[in-house]
């Protein structure tokens, strides 16, 4: 088993590569996974490209791994970027692109600049039972390092697939498009027919104009003073809502 010793190796400024710089990322089509629970989840679907692990420490789970790499503190710190990382990481292979053109719920999220965010809405999607998810473009990175943690290993489990604005309309012909916004109708007023796809807009500008143009409004009543929610609540507010529609 390797051992390494020097936060400058270049395996080290390799993996911290893969968590800071998205273009290096997609060319390697490789990402750091850091924590037990998710990589225990992941440990029975994937083969691992490297595992590293802290000096006199046993992953107390069986894994597959292409190589094993004893490693201290301060490695584990550069590698995965956290200030009290847990003993192990790993390096895996990025998944592939999954079809969602056969979801029957279809979770949008165009423009979604926040990975925190973009992370918790794949969280709440694959726990309240949506099919898929379709992220545009323009929208933060699915495998930027905090979208992963906040993810909780949705972007592992739920098909998923990033495309363009003009991808997404041809996908959409089936689909009962809904949006949020303050003037829109209750949701359980609404006949709704065939799959639904439900559309969540950037943070600050909401969702471009030609969905907008194509999506029926719905509400989320607001009983306090306030005139909105964040994304990532609305979202789920909005998941919940249109269950089993």
């Amino acid at each position: 088993m390797k051992a390494l010793t020097s936060v400058q190796h270049p395996l080290v400024k390799h993996f911290v590569k893969l968590r800071e710089d998205r273009e290096y990322r997609y060319k390697s089509k490789r990402l750091i996974i850091s924590g037990l629970k998710l990589i225990q989840e992941l440990s029975s679907d994937y083969t691992f490209r490297t595992l590293i692990v802290k000096n006199h420490f046993t992953p107390p789970f069986p894994l597959k791994t292409e190589q094993c790499i004893l490693v201290s503190e301060s490695i584990l710190k550069k590698a995965t970027g956290l200030e009290n990382p847990e003993p192990i990481a790993v390096e895996i292979d990025m998944p592939e692109p999954q079809d969602v053109s056969s979801a029957r719920s279809l979770l949008i999220l165009d423009g979604i600049s926040d990975p925190g965010n973009l992370g918790t809405l794949l969280r709440t999607a694959l726990g309240l039972g949506w099919n898929a998810a379709f992220i545009t473009t323009g929208s933060t990175d699915p495998y930027n390092e905090k979208a992963i943690r906040a993810a909780k290993g949705a972007t592992f489990r739920l098909p998923w697939k990033r495309g363009s604005v003009e991808e997404l309309m041809d996908l959409l012909r089936p689909y009962t498009l809904l949006a949020a916004d303050v003037r829109g109708e209750d949701v359980h007023k609404m006949s709704i027919r065939g799959p639904i796809a439900l559309a969540l807009g950037n943070e600050a500008h909401g969702l471009c104009d030609e969905l907008k143009k194509k999506a029926a409004m719905i509400a989320i009543p607001m009983i306090g003073p306030m005139e909105s929610l964040n994304v990532a609540a609305a979202g789920a507010v909005l998941m919940h809502q249109l269950r089993g529609i």
